[in-house]
């Protein structure tokens, strides 16, 4: 092959369309009362497109039109009998036959759900049937992950944690080196432990400061759960609030086995080199990179205000309305869910079907 000069996006403009659902409902409205406007910004919150129509000539010539960005379909369709909405399925699988591939179609129906006939017709099919109730926090979260899980992918879920409240939150003192956590921090992270329970994780992950370390051996030291010290998660700043300890100062401060700070570089502390505050943003994507390599699926993240901030990008997000998440930075002990997605960015899990 001849080898040629130049850089390959310095000469060629490519367009990359955003992975596309296609949302497909009857003309007399949608189904179980699901705000789409509300949906559809959710999604392009997260870089997906949801186009929605009323008929299945629109929704195929919209199917031929975006080709591969086109990810998954939802038929939200009012259905009498068991051969009603099959021509969209048929239309579907003979394009994706054509494209060598597959677009998965979800059926989101009353009568489907109600119905066994319903039910083994579109499995028949090749397709799904939604069985959740998508008017429930849990149904619609489930609804918008098969979605997103099928648009990007979702490596890992992740309730990020803000420390609990610490002396210098109160004090406003800067140079309090590695301070401990207030009497009301205390509280707050033991409710957070009420909070808890009934739920799991693969792993806790925790930056190795003193106030991180009280909440989650507070908030998580009554389950089995693992614990990893991750340095990468220390606050962003150089104040001496935001400078960790030596590992011996730790080992003191927390003996016993429910830490192990042998996985730390002995300055794991010191504000050079990645933990430079101005190479925060490297650091964070260094970060997500050493997540990404683990096997655990499920994950508690335990870290600092400022760093979370930059992790999730929530500057950003505090311009954005009628999304999940727009409410800028973290509470102290505040917890919020995020997916990872396969293309490497958080997407907060929502918490309501509406706004």
């Amino acid at each position: 092959a001849r080898r040629m000069g130049g850089s390959l996006a310095g000469r060629v403009n490519v367009k990359i369309d955003p992975p596309t659902v296609l949302w497909v409902h009857s003309s007399d409205g949608v189904q179980f009362g699901l705000d789409l406007e509300f949906l559809a910004n959710n999604l392009a919150f997260a870089g997906v497109k949801l186009l929605v129509f009323t008929e299945t000539e629109a929704a195929m010539r919209a199917a031929d039109k975006h080709g591969p960005s086109l990810r998954c379909v939802v038929q939200n369709w009012q259905r009498g009998s068991s051969s009603s909405g099959k021509r969209l399925i048929n239309q579907l699988q003979d394009r994706c036959g054509r494209w060598r591939r597959h677009v998965p179609v979800l059926v989101l129906s009353h009568a489907a759900m109600a119905s066994d006939e319903l039910r083994r017709t579109v499995a028949s099919l090749g397709e799904s049937v939604w069985a959740a109730d998508p008017t429930t926090p849990a149904g619609y979260e489930s609804l918008v992950k098969w979605i997103i899980e099928r648009t990007l992918g979702v490596e890992k879920e992740v309730s990020f944690v803000r420390h609990a409240e610490a002396e210098h939150n109160v004090s406003h003192e800067w140079g309090i080196r590695d301070p401990a956590l207030t009497e009301r921090g205390t509280r707050q992270a033991q409710q957070l432990a009420a909070g808890w329970q009934g739920r799991h994780a693969d792993v806790i992950v925790t930056s190795p400061l003193r106030r991180t370390l009280q909440t989650t051996l507070l908030a998580f030291g009554h389950t089995p759960i693992p614990v990893v010290c991750q340095g990468l998660l220390q606050e962003e700043g150089d104040a001496p609030c935001d400078t960790g300890s030596d590992k011996a100062t730790l080992r003191a401060w927390f003996p016993g086995n429910r830490f192990s700070f042998d996985g730390l570089d002995d300055n794991w502390f010191a504000k050079k080199g990645i933990n430079d505050p101005e190479r925060v943003k490297e650091r964070c994507a260094r970060f997500v990179g050493w997540l990404r390599q683990r096997p655990e699926r499920t994950a508690v993240l335990v870290a600092h205000g400022l760093v979370l901030g930059e992790l999730l990008g929530l500057e950003d997000r505090e311009q954005l309305t009628n999304t999940w998440e727009c409410q800028g930075g973290f509470s102290n002990c505040e917890l919020r869910r995020y997916w990872l997605a396969g293309n490497g960015e958080w997407v907060p899990i929502p918490t309501k079907r509406s706004p």
